[in-house]
Parts: C-alpha cells; structure tokens; sequence
C-alpha cells in the first residue's frame, strides 16, 4: 500500500491567518489523521482542527504511536479501498440492458478522446501564437527597456498556459481510465471481453516496451512547450541586453 501525504506546518503563535489555513487545507483533504489523540485533545488548537473537519464530515482516523504499519495500513485501507462500493454499482443482470449501458461507455470514451484532441489543438495553437506574437515583436525591434515587461507577459502567460494544459491531460487520462474500469467491468457479464483481452495482450500497462500510456506521453509536451518559452524568454532578453 502506498500512500502520499502533502505536510503543512502551521504555527499558531507566528502565523496570523493559521485557522483560514487550516480551513482550506481541511477542504482539501481526502480525511484527517489524528495522531496521539489523548495529546490532540490537549490542544485547544488542535481539538478546533478536529472539530472542524467533522463539521464537513470528513473521515477522521485515530493513529497510536503504539500503532505498526500494518495497523496503520489497515485503518487507512477502507477509505481507499472502494471495490466493494464499485461492484455494488452493477446490480442489473438483464443482457439488454448491459449491452446498452457497454454502448454508452464505449461511446462516452470515444467522446472523451475527441475532447481531448479538441483540446490539445486549442492549446498549441494558443501558445504557438503567443510564441509568433512574441518573435515578432523582437524582430522588429519593438523591445526596449520600457516595453521589456510585454515578452515578461507572453512568458507568464505562456507558462501558465502550459501548466493548464498538463493539469487537463493528467484529469482526462484519469477520467478516460475510470470509464475503462466501468466498460471492463460490464465485459464480465456480456459474451465477450474484447477490451480486457486487447488490455491483457498488452501487458495490462505493465510492460512500457509493449505499450506506454497516451497521458504519460501527451503530458511532456506541455513540458517542453514551457521548457521552450522559458529558454527563447532568456535569450531574447540576453540579445536585447546587448542590443
């Protein structure tokens, strides 16, 4: 099992706005660990903490230090463990209405596909103009010390652009993979399990040499779009320096 925490340190006596912090990460948040609970309880600050996350009714799980990894493990598992609560969501029977609902998914994923190239069009079309704008601008001298700031804009503009884009790949590679989890799972109930077998003849994404993901490809290439403003940015500002 492994699992990825993003730690934020909050000192009530030197951080001023530590409660709204602490509201905005609890927001955030998939649960709550309390560690020692007998010494949380101990702490006005930290009782607040918890009283907080259970008035948005987030899972909240007790940790001892007495705890062993497996314990911990184990109490952790539930939340991210939803199998059961998967399965639970295909109770008809009827082939019909399987077949119908395996039509759907097959051509929700298909649309979430042409979405996705509608998007990485918009996006290097977007960046590629603001990258022409920005050439043209200092090829023709338009630059100088008081304009400078307008390639600055291009830049941030472009990078933001950019880290967009990578965010909306890595969200339609995960929403295309869940609708694979919903067709693979109708396939067990129908005649045949073509996209499992097409999945297994690939090595079930195990084997990089027989099959790579599309979003772990797709996602370098806001990478090295941004990578490129960033570096065209310095030597612009470098030959208008010596300009």
């Amino acid at each position: 099992m492994a699992a990825s925490f993003d730690l934020i340190f909050l000192d009530s006596g030197e951080c001023k706005g530590w409660e709204d912090q602490a509201i905005e990460a609890i927001s955030k948040a998939e649960a709550v660990i309390v560690y020692d609970r007998n010494s949380c309880e101990q702490s006005d600050n930290a009782k607040w903490e918890i009283e907080k996350a259970q008035e948005v009714k987030l899972p909240i799980i007790d940790i001892s230090p007495t705890d062993t990894y497996s314990d911990v493990c184990s109490k952790l598992k539930p939340i991210y463990d939803l199998e059961e609560e998967f399965s639970a969501c295909f109770k008809s029977k009827d082939g019909g209405d399987l077949l119908e609902l395996y039509k759907i998914m097959i051509e929700s994923s298909e649309s979430l596909i042409q979405r996705r190239q509608r998007t990485n069009a918009f996006f290097i079309a977007t960046i590629g103009s603001l990258l022409a704008i920005a050439g043209l601008l200092v090829k023709a001298g338009a630059l100088n010390s008081g304009t400078i700031w307008l390639l600055y804009g291009f830049a941030v503009v472009g990078l933001l652009l950019c880290n967009s884009w990578r965010n909306l790949i890595d969200n339609y590679g995960k929403l295309n993979k869940a609708k694979f989890d919903v067709i693979l799972r109708l396939e067990r109930d129908l005649g045949a399990r073509i996209y499992e077998a097409e999945w297994v003849s690939l090595g079930k994404g195990l084997r990089p040499k027989k099959y790579k993901s599309f979003t772990s490809t797709e996602k370098n290439v806001p990478l090295y779009f941004g990578l490129l403003i960033i570096v065209l940015t310095i030597i612009a500002v470098v030959w208008q320096a010596k300009g």
